[in-house]
């Protein structure tokens, strides 16, 4: 067993859906439920830090 730490989240069911229709996809095949949501959240997180960042730079340059 891992080391993560377990979590409990609500998704609305559309979220749900658009989830398991990805487990159907090549990509996505051979992932649990789990890793596909711990994906997303990570490239989420780097789509706002890099939009942070980018605010960030716009903010000095002003």
């Amino acid at each position: 067993m891992t080391d993560m730490r377990r979590v409990t989240v609500s998704l609305p069911d559309d979220l749900d859906r658009r989830i398991l229709e990805m487990k159907k996809s090549n990509q996505f095949v051979r992932c649990s439920y789990s890793e596909i949501v711990r994906r997303f959240l990570d490239k989420g997180f780097e789509a706002f830090e890099a939009e942070t960042r980018k605010n960030e730079v716009k903010r000095v340059d002003s």
